[in-house]
């Protein structure tokens, strides 16, 4: 009997889904990317002679999952020869009447779980499979609530689409304890729900790991994202985190200067070729509203030709949350004739006291909100009466 069993942990594939943040076009690109990584994931399951492929949730998108797409992927997975693999449908993809699951026949070596906590032996690796899937788009049921892992002498491993949370449940999603995973008894529990990976966590003996997803999908899922390939016996599980990505989302948070030629040069300073040519980026630009609608065409001009995916964007948000990249240099004050303050220079500067004093994201919303509407007002000529 085998005492160690080789394992690669994924999940989130979300295939078909339409859900890529930025432009449109950028849309066939992050399709390909991941059909890209998903080879990529075959390919190690071969090169490294992986035992067991875990797939930890949301594979496909429900609402939008074509047959051939599901097809396609059955027969990836059937030329796995060497490979068991293991799905625990999730939120996106659960196994209800119309589920992307029952519109093939699945290889021989794929086991889908469903419904409540169920398991399968596999007795030539001396490893028993615990899983659980979805089967609706809300999850009323605890899956760890009072379960312990039977002790056969066998590897006990188990694959959900869930999070570990101490506090309140997500909605549409039941939360699992800490205190849950330490009573189950299990070596290793493979999570799928979160879109960056967690990290090795470990709770009483029980080695636990969220696995992320394989590709980012918008600007708040910065970072690496791929798989875990890694090892699990008695007393320890190993892994090691494999970016697979094929693209990051990077986004840049400026101040608008005098000179927009000299801003692009130091973005292209900051950045290789590879980079630019590889990553999407997003450029927010923060400042006085007109100096930002202004310079937003004319940097994206400047950088569309040396950057493969970018757009500009006006910064919507506190400022002071943030720490510009570029420091921008102090406008001199807008006067009239007579070297006084103008009436629009007075509003900016009293819009921008409040801005700074803003306690929550709704307050700042507000009073940029209040500056725009003001600045056009301004801008013509609606102000009649200063008195």
């Amino acid at each position: 009997m085998a005492s160690c069993v080789s394992v690669l942990h994924c999940a989130g594939f979300r295939f078909d889904s339409p859900a890529w943040e930025g432009p449109e076009r950028w849309a066939a690109q992050r399709n390909q990317d991941l059909w890209q990584t998903f080879e990529a994931v075959l390919s190690l399951c071969r090169s490294e002679k992986v035992e067991l492929l875990l797939l930890a949730g949301n594979l496909f998108e429900q609402e939008y999952v074509r047959k051939e797409t599901v097809e396609r992927v059955a027969k990836s997975f059937a030329k796995l020869d060497g490979t068991k693999i293991f799905i625990a449908p999730g939120e996106r993809d659960p196994l209800v009447t119309t589920s992307a699951y029952r519109l093939v026949v699945w290889p021989s070596n794929v086991h889908i779980f469903t419904g409540t906590l169920s398991s399968v032996e596999i007795s030539d690796l001396n490893v028993t499979v615990y899983g659980a899937g979805w089967i609706a788009y809300r999850q009323d049921e605890p899956f760890l609530e009072g379960f312990q892992a039977t002790r056969d002498g066998t590897l006990q491993l188990m694959l959900l689409h869930a999070e570990v949370a101490s506090g309140m449940n997500s909605e549409g999603l039941l939360s699992i304890r800490p205190k849950q995973i330490a009573a189950s008894g299990l070596n290793y529990l493979a999570l799928g729900h979160q879109e960056a990976w967690s990290g090795t966590r470990q709770a009483g003996k029980t080695i636990w790991i969220d696995s992320g997803s394989p590709e980012a999908r918008s600007f708040c899922e910065s970072g690496p994202h791929g798989v875990l390939l890694g090892e699990i016996e008695q007393e320890c599980a190993r892994f090691e985190f494999l970016e697979l990505g094929q693209r990051r989302y990077i986004e840049k948070n400026l101040v608008v200067q005098a000179d927009l030629e000299d801003l692009a040069a130091q973005l292209l300073a900051e950045t290789s070729t590879e980079e630019r040519q590889k990553d999407l980026f997003r450029i927010k630009l923060s400042g006085h509203l007109p100096d930002v609608e202004a310079a937003i065409p004319v940097l994206q001009q400047l950088l569309e030709n040396k950057f493969r995916f970018v757009e500009v964007l006006p910064f919507e948000g506190q400022l002071t949350q943030f720490e510009p990249d570029v420091i921008r240099t102090k406008e001199p004050m807008t006067r009239d004739r007579d070297g006084y303050p103008t009436l629009s220079q007075i509003f900016v500067d009293k819009i921008q006291a409040r801005l700074d004093l803003a306690e929550s994201a709704e307050d700042y919303g507000h009073w940029e909100l209040v500056q725009k509407i003001g600045l056009a007002a301004l801008g013509q000529g609606r102000v009649d009466d200063e008195d």
